[in-house]
Parts: C-alpha cells; structure tokens; sequence
C-alpha cells in the first residue's frame, strides 16, 4: 500500500510541474499621455491584440501520453504488490568426529569437517486472486542448484474450508518434522527416522488439504510417485498414498498419518526387481505448557522399508522411529533445546538401534539473524562408532 500510495504522489507532482513552473504573464503598462494626445489608431489597434496562445493540441497529447505512461506503471505496482519473495541462508561448520585426512580419489575426500553453505533457498509466490496460487523455490549450496517446491494451487472460495487442490512437487503430508520449515528447526537436521523413512522430505504429485471447523481440524491427502525428489522418474507403476489430519486442542496439536506405498528394488536373484511394502503410521504432537516459555513435541512412526538394492530378502523390513524435543524460550532472544530420537531398521533384530542425544543453543541476535551451536551423540547398540558431530552456524531469513 505504501508503493502505491508513493506513485500517486509522484503522479500529483507531476501534472502540477507546468502549471507551477510556468510564469504568470507580465502585465502591460500603458504609455504615459496627456489628456489632449490621443495614440494614433493603428497603434491602438495593435495595443488590443491579445497574445497568441499554445495549440491546445500539444498540451492534450502531452497529457494522454503521461496517462498512458502512469496507467502502465500502476499495472507493474500491482503486479508487483501480488508477488512475494522470502528465503534464508546457513553458513555453517560442521566437526565429525568420522572425519579421516585422506582422499577417496583425486576429487573427493573422507574428510567431514567443513566450512559450507548447507542452505541457501528463495521463495517466489505470486498469487492472482484467491483462487490460485503459483510457488517455485531453488536451493543454492556448495553442492549446487536443486528444485525444492514447485506447484500450482487451486482454492475454492464456496466453503469455510477453502479446499485446496495442489500439483507438482511439495512436501510429503506426513507427521510434523517433514513440513517443519528447515529454517524454524531448533536442530541443525531432521531426526534419523524421518530422514530415512522420508529422504529429502518431497515428493512429485497431487494432493488435496482443508481447514475448517473453526480452523481447527485440518487434513491433507496426496497420491505422490513415492520415489522422493533424488530422481526424476518413478520406477513402479503403482502410486502411493499418504494423509495426515490434525486437531487443534488449545494448546495442545495432534495428528496421525498414514502411508501406503510400494518400492520396486533389484534383488540378488531378481534384477528386474521385486515390489516390496512401504507402510508408514505415525502419531505427533506440539504441545506449549503451561511453564512459561517451554514447549515439548514428539513424533512416533512405525511401519515397513524395502531393503537395499542387491539384498536376498523377499519382503521389506519392520521398522520403527521416534523423537522428542523439549525447548526453553528464555526471553526474547535465547532458546535452550534437547532432542533425543531413536530409529530401528530391523525390528526383528535386537541390539540394533540407534539412538542419538543432542541439543543446541539458539541466540537471536535480530529479527532475522540467528547463531546456533549443537551437539549430537548418537549411540549405537553394538559396535558404536567415533560419531559425535559439532555444528555452528549463522542463519539469516528475509
């Protein structure tokens, strides 16, 4: 509103120049005469004819031009006023105990310890009306340029929900880490069971989402490839479904999510492949107590994972996963976090879970600046190797 309350301004300004700038015609002293002297009748003739005035034809196309010129500019305002653009950036340096001084070949390194830029996103909307909705945002880092969103959306204006149809690529609507913006996380990664159950947090397809009942019961439901974004095609030709619906209860959020799927993997004794059950389930919630400034979330998974490519099983591994975040606001600018999470990827066999442990420091040094420093443990039942990781970095969101 500002941008435009400016160009009419301008525009004020500018139809008033020529009048301001332009000087008031001198006023004509007439010839000092006596009473009996009378001018002569031609000179008077001449004395009474009034100035020549400027072709009013000039003047008219001056104006319709300048109209032409601000019309065009009100439309790019508009334009402008319709799109929005947000996105932030980490640096970071990172120190895994993993780390070893050697090379793997002459263009890559065993070596984790790194200055790099672990995110560098930029967010276009642009949005018409109400009823559509365009989104595209890249991913810039040391490791290059990916597409993370891109959709079109269709709202409908008939109801209270305003059911949302969305197309292209978005996030997977399961549990609350996945679509937790990586630039609100309290840790520097998601925990391990939603980073391998859900790699990448996206997916190709369509889904359809309300809000409604006061907005406090949303849903969402998509038929996606179930590939994830690493590749750009799906390999089966069945689809995967997946949903979440979630109730707002005060202070309290709870949701449960569904995930039905397949995987077609080459095994040692089928190259062509073998479909394998993907299942996922899944309860979360966010929860802000009544301790002033400490807010507690957690999130269960079960399900199904095929295995790896080359493997001699003939049907997908039972799983499990959770995690459990307390985090302390002290005043405006400091949060202390604790995350704990816990993945199996064999539940049929024991002793082989990992569990990790961390926590983090957050100082907001401004509205759109933040500094973290955290630390992660994670524990392996059997065999635990050296793999505790530092991470600090500098965050900055427009």
């Amino acid at each position: 509103m500002k941008l435009k309350a400016f160009v009419y301004l301008l525009a004020v300004l500018l139809l008033a120049l020529p009048v301001i700038a332009q000087e008031p015609p001198k006023e004509e002293q007439p010839p000092a005469t006596t009473q009996t002297e009378e001018p002569p009748a031609e000179a008077t003739q001449t004395e009474a004819a009034p100035p020549p005035e400027a072709p009013a034809e000039d003047e008219s196309m001056n104006r319709q031009s300048f109209e032409e010129t601000f019309a065009e500019l009100l439309s790019t305002v508009d334009t402008m006023n319709k799109l929005k653009v947000s996105g932030y950036i980490q640096a970071q340096y990172v120190n895994d105990e993993r780390s070893v001084n050697e090379l793997t070949n002459p263009t890559t390194t065993k070596n984790l310890d790194q200055f790099s830029i672990r995110r560098g996103r930029v967010k276009f909307t642009y949005q018409f009306s109400n009823t559509s909705r365009f989104v595209i945002q890249p991913d810039i880092t040391t490791s290059g340029v990916v597409l993370k969103d891109g959709y079109v959306e269709y709202i409908e204006q008939w109801t209270p929900w305003h059911h949302t149809l969305t197309a292209g690529q978005f996030n997977w609507p399961f549990g609350f880490e996945i679509g937790y913006s990586s630039s609100q996380r309290e840790m520097p990664e998601r925990s391990r069971v939603i980073r391998t159950l859900f790699p990448g947090e996206r997916d190709r397809g369509v889904q359809l989402s309300g809000l409604g009942m006061l907005e406090k019961f949303k849903y969402q439901v998509a038929i996606v490839n179930g590939t994830g974004t690493n590749q750009s095609f799906d390999f089966n030709k069945r689809k995967d479904l997946v949903g979440r619906v979630g109730y707002t209860f005060g202070p309290l959020d709870a949701g449960a999510s569904v995930y039905r799927g397949s995987d077609l993997v080459a095994t040692a004794t089928n190259p062509k492949g073998i479909e394998f059950d993907k299942e996922r389930q899944g309860v979360d919630f966010q929860w802000f107590t009544p301790i002033e400034g400490l807010g507690i979330r957690g999130e269960y998974i079960t399900g199904k994972q095929a295995p790896n490519p080359g493997s001699t099983r003939k049907e997908s591994f039972d799983v499990k996963g959770w995690y459990f975040y307390a985090i302390q606001n002290i005043g405006v600018r400091h949060q202390l976090v604790l995350r704990v999470d816990d993945y199996d990827g064999n539940t049929d066999v024991k002793n082989d879970a990992v569990r990790t442990i961390g926590g983090s420091y957050i100082f907001h040094w401004d509205g759109n600046s933040k500094v973290m420093l955290a630390y992660e443990q994670p524990k392996n039942q059997i065999n635990d190797p050296d793999d505790n990781v530092w991470t600090i970095r500098y965050q900055y969101s427009f």
